[in-house]
């Protein structure tokens, strides 16, 4: 366990030596010049939450999905995709449009099935009246034509989705929904890579009369499938996961991953199924007189009806992100921590087992980002391509994207971090990442420097302006 109280600094700070212009190492990755994808200038839009992006990437096909400004009020969400490694991008394709024009179109999930096609799904919401819908659209092409706007709820009261996908096409879209007046959660699903999908979404969890949200969708091998959410109980909040056998047309009885008497009510579950275990990630955080925040792991052998104790990979007064991803036996966790002095880091961890043991000791994680930069690091994001090559990205604070690449998946990082995007002001946030094993692609936001500037109560309603860049990384 990684517990970060007051820690030694060393060496010297690390300067930043690397502008938009272009990098590159000896012997290590490369970056071309970064693009700008929203049209016009200052035409991208954000909302009440993070991560309004996606980005996918197959050889040397990239596809990149955003929102933007759509009048004072409704949103648009957009993909470009590109042909050639993103040196050329296609112009940007409203997907909302036209019978979801007059809506706020938010969180787009993208996935590439095995077919080349290119699938989104999405939340767009009529505030007028108060419709919310989960949407889907289709391009067999990767991106270059479109099929017709596809609803998954059946009840237009759902809240941003979570998408898993498989190999053979499986698709699995989990949602919120507030149709029994507290949140329950939903899913539909589809065999053939989002051609087709159920005629009406499908319930995971009875009505409970509690809050249920934050899902997350796992597809297992066979039929087997998983939701994973929050359960804001009273005086009990508490992690429940359901299982599906048949690939999501039926759910059975809930079971509880965290155990009673956690210090602080479980946040952001994650979970990855490998090699027959189930491994779920979570944080907590409370925020008062004192700020504590922590991380643990907890894994499943019997289909999730029963979990470990959790193990706590972080303990300390700074709220963690972490991202939790697998790719056969190999289990990955990066995330953010740091102590009450000097900056907060992202750290990885392995497991080549399922889960079952981790290579690193608890409390020596292995360190991607700078440790001598007097910056704090947060936001981690993982993209895994091939049989071995993890890419990380961060930000750090908002004035810089860092990147750091492994290929020999995670066990060592022979690289020094590279420098992304940098902003002398607080510009540069919420990075996202899509790889193969020749390349990287990095996506972030670039928001306008509104240092010193004032609104009126006639400005209130104004946006801050922002743009969305890509750029690539070769990974040599």
């Amino acid at each position: 366990m990684l517990h970060v109280g007051t820690r030694p600094r060393h060496g010297v700070p690390w300067l930043i030596l690397v502008a938009l212009a272009g990098a590159c190492s000896s012997g290590g990755p490369s970056m071309g010049s970064a693009t700008r994808l929203d049209e016009p200038e200052k035409s991208a839009a954000s909302f009440s939450f993070a991560y309004y992006t996606d980005l996918v990437a197959v050889g040397d096909r990239v596809a990149a999905a955003y929102m933007t400004l759509n009048g004072p009020q409704d949103r648009n969400v957009v993909v470009r995709q590109s042909e050639d490694g993103g040196k050329t991008w296609s112009p940007q394709f409203v997907l909302n449009a036209p019978e979801y024009g007059d809506t706020i179109s938010v969180a787009p999930k993208l996935a590439v099935e095995p077919d080349g096609a290119l699938l989104v799904v999405w939340q767009a919401r009529r505030n007028r009246a108060g419709q919310k819908f989960i949407l889907a659209r289709r391009s067999p092409d990767f991106g270059k034509t479109w099929g017709p706007i596809q609803v998954l709820n059946s009840v237009a009261q759902s809240f941003p989705p979570a998408l898993a996908t498989r190999d053979d096409g499986a698709v699995l879209v989990v949602f919120s929904d507030e149709r029994n007046v507290e949140r329950d959660i939903f899913v539909n699903r589809s065999a053939d890579g989002g051609a087709s999908w159920l005629p009406k979404d499908v319930a995971v969890n009875p009505p409970a009369k509690n809050e249920s949200l934050g899902p997350f969708p796992v597809l297992g091998t066979g039929a087997d499938a998983w939701v994973v959410w929050e359960e804001k109980t009273r005086g009990n909040p508490r992690l429940l996961i359901a299982r599906s056998r048949d690939g999501g047309l039926s759910w059975g009885a809930t079971h509880r991953i965290d155990p009673e008497k956690q210090p602080a009510t479980p946040l952001w579950p994650m979970v990855v199924a490998s090699k027959g275990r189930l491994v779920a990630a979570w944080t907590a955080g409370v925020v008062g007189e004192t700020t504590r925040s922590w991380l643990w792991v907890s894994s499943s052998t019997n289909g999730g009806e029963t979990w470990s104790p959790p193990t706590m990979f972080y303990e300390g007064p700074r709220q963690t992100i972490f991202q939790l991803v697998a790719r056969g036996s190999s289990v990955y966790l990066v995330w953010s921590a740091g102590g009450s002095e000097g900056a907060a880091g992202i750290y990885f961890n392995a497991s080549d087992d399922a889960g079952a043991t981790w290579r690193q000791p608890l409390d020596q994680p292995v360190r991607i980002d700078d440790p001598a930069s007097k910056t704090s690091s947060g936001r981690p994001r993982l993209a895994l391509a091939g049989d071995s090559t993890v890419v990380a990205v961060w930000q750090e604070e908002e004035t810089r994207i860092g990147l750091r690449v492994s290929k020999d998946g995670g066990r060592s990082w022979p690289s020094a971090p590279l420098t992304v995007a940098s902003a002398e002001k607080n510009r540069v946030r919420f990075p996202v990442v899509a790889a193969t094993e020749q390349a990287a692609w990095v996506l972030w936001e670039d928001w306008a420097d509104m240092t010193g500037v004032r609104k009126t109560l006639a400005d209130a309603n104004k946006l801050t302006p922002l743009d969305v860049y890509v750029r690539k990384v070769a990974l040599n």
